[in-house]
Parts: C-alpha cells; structure tokens; sequence
C-alpha cells in the first residue's frame, strides 16, 4: 500500500519594482526682450530746477512655447472624369417624307478635370508666442520744465538658459518565491 507523501513545489516569480527620480537638467529657448525707456522732452533753454522721480518702463518678454499637433490635412488630386450626355442626331443620309425626318440617339462624351481629396491626420509642431510684461521703477532727474515720454520700443533677442525637470526611471526585479505543499504518491 502506498501512502501520500507531501512535497513542496516552488516557483520563482519576479517582481518589477520602479521608482522616478528627477534631475535638473539645463536646456536654452530663444527670449524676444523688449522694453521702452522714457526720454527727456525738453522746451527751448532749459532752465528749471533738477527734479527726480520714479517712472515705470515697460518691460516684456515674449517666449516661443513648441507643442505638438495633430491634425486635418486634405490631400487632394485631380483626375480626369468622363461626363457623357446623349444628343439627338438628324440622319439626312436616309430618304424620308417631307415634315418627317429621321433621328438617331449618339452619346457625346468629354473629359473633365476633377479635384478629389481626402482628409488624413498630420502631426506637427507648432510654435505659440507668449508675452509677459511688467512694470521696472526706474529712477530719472530733469530740469521741471522737461517732462518724461516713452520713447520708441528697443527689442533684441536672447537665448536664456533655464533648468528643467526631467523624469529618469529606474527599476529593478526582485525575486519572489511561491511555494505550495503537494501531495504525491
């Protein structure tokens, strides 16, 4: 007589285990800067007291934010679509009483140039202007018979470079033991 022994099966099972780190990585965009200075405006012989005061100057800066896109685009072509029409045709080559002719139906047809388009999904780039601006105190003196006038807008481009987060995902299997209890003969 047999008897039942237990016997215990494993398996090794692994397990994905991950986690996200960011880093700080430095990337350049272009910056339009702007800003309109205030200039003096002066009558004849200017002979006032020097007065000083705080002025605001305009100051703007314009980033170009790139996204992604997707959408409609027709693509079109032209082919050649036959229109046929039929025409009544007198057959005077056939003797016939007077007041009773003859007549034949004959198709006629001609070629036309036909636009054809179908829409299919594009994906591109975008480039979106954003403009922020602000007020900078700026501290001026002048004669008090000369008063400050924004003068004409000065702008340059400028590349900045900024930091960005950037997601780095690292993972690692870990072993993992399954075992269950058996019995065999």
């Amino acid at each position: 007589m047999h008897q039942k022994a237990p016997e215990e099966k494993c398996e090794t099972n692994f397990k994905k285990k991950c986690h996200i780190t960011f880093t700080q990585e430095p990337h350049t965009e272009k910056v339009k800067k702007c800003h309109t200075p205030f200039e003096k405006k002066c009558g004849p012989g200017h002979k006032g007291k020097e007065i000083c005061k705080t002025i605001y100057e305009n100051i703007c800066e314009t980033k170009y934010e790139e996204y992604d896109l997707d959408e409609d685009k027709p693509v079109c072509k032209v082919i050649e679509e036959e229109r046929c029409k039929t025409k009544d045709v007198e057959l005077l080559h056939i003797p016939h009483h007077p007041g009773d002719r003859p007549y034949a139906k004959k198709e006629v047809c001609e070629k036309w140039p036909v636009k054809k388009c179908d829409i299919e999904k594009v994906h591109s780039k975008k480039i979106h202007p954003k403009t922020d601006c602000k007020k900078v105190p700026r501290k001026v003196c002048h004669p008090t018979d000369c008063e400050m006038v924004p003068g004409k807008e000065i702008c340059y481009e400028d590349e900045v470079t900024k930091l960005q987060a950037v997601p780095h995902e690292e993972c690692d299997l870990e072993p993992h033991k399954d075992c269950k209890t058996e019995s065999t003969l």
